[in-house]
């Protein structure tokens, strides 16, 4: 869920144009979105850099495998993977990240835009996109945007009321000419950064809404709903850390995946994953709050449409 909550905002969004996965395919690389989510900063930011910024500055960063989780289609095929990995060396330097993060912030919501930024950071010389969201904070427009594609809740189950939401696009992530463009740009000029706005795809591939308890009460603290649109996905893979716990779980109808694991900041991230075939979506419920237990988090799972 971000570094803005980017979380991961998770994360999520989403991709830059890199040549060691499969664009084409869309593979979501939210391992790299669920960092960001450590630095706990707010939802507005939460898709901030998202998967992008780490993404491209440190790409080829080398996850040992020690055990894999999958949820499967009915083809068998895996549509979501949760690795047990060691933890890898984080790689983006602080000056890219923030020289990222001051273009980002240059956008108006609802604006993208194609970032390059030559040097050691990049030396596959990678083009990434981000997104602004336009931020809803009541439930009609933001259920307006998202249409019939997921039923937008006022309240979760055990009292945590809406605080805000937002709809995430993609980009189109091959575009040789302007990735060139930029790149002569950034070479002739001597620049350190290459912005220019782009339009994202018109179709949304990801719903994010954010809920709080009441202040004092058992049911304190946020609850993160994520809701992603499998359309054109190949997969969607995200590591849990060696110490993590990942345990296959039923809700509603479905299979799914709670996983439990350290963030960064020391803090424990508990959620639920359930791959829900005929609507083509992955539903997220991500929680920080302590008092919650994996049999709230499957509540909740189970009541959202």
């Amino acid at each position: 869920m971000t570094r803005s909550q980017q979380p991961d905002d998770w994360k999520q969004q989403l991709t830059a144009a890199a040549d060691d996965f499969d664009v084409k395919d869309q593979v979501l690389q939210k391992i790299k979105e669920r960092k960001n989510m450590s630095e706990g900063k707010q939802m507005k930011k939460r898709l901030g850099l998202l998967v992008v910024a780490i993404l491209v500055f440190g790409g080829t960063s080398a996850y040992a495998a020690m055990k894999v989780y999958e949820l499967k289609n009915e083809k068998g095929e895996a549509v979501v993977k949760v690795q047990q990995t060691t933890t890898p060396q984080p790689q983006s330097s602080q000056e890219s990240i923030k020289n990222f993060e001051d273009a980002r912030n240059s956008l108006k919501p609802g604006e993208g835009a194609a970032i390059y930024m030559p040097g050691p950071d990049n030396p596959k010389k990678r083009v990434s996109f981000t997104y602004v969201p336009v931020i809803h904070e009541s439930t009609p427009p933001l259920q307006k945007e998202v249409g019939g594609f997921y039923e937008v809740p006022a309240e979760l189950v055990g009292g945590y009321k809406f605080v805000n939401g937002h709809v995430n696009y993609p980009f189109n992530y091959s575009q040789p000419e302007l990735f060139e463009e930029m790149h002569k740009e950034a070479e002739n000029e001597k620049k350190q950064i290459v912005v220019r706005k782009v339009s994202p795809k018109p179709n949304f591939d990801r719903v994010y809404t954010l809920y709080k308890g009441s202040e004092g009460a058992e049911t304190e603290g946020d609850v993160y709903i994520a809701i992603t649109n499998l359309e054109g996905m190949k997969w969607i893979e995200e590591e849990a850390g060696e110490d993590g716990i990942v345990e296959k779980v039923k809700v509603q109808k479905y299979e799914g995946m709670y996983v439990a694991r350290k963030l960064l900041d020391g803090k424990e991230e508990k959620k639920v994953q359930v791959y829900q075939e005929d609507k083509n979506r992955l539903i997220e419920v991500v929680a920080l709050n302590p008092a919650l237990t994996k049999k709230d988090l499957l509540m909740i799972a189970e009541k959202l449409k």
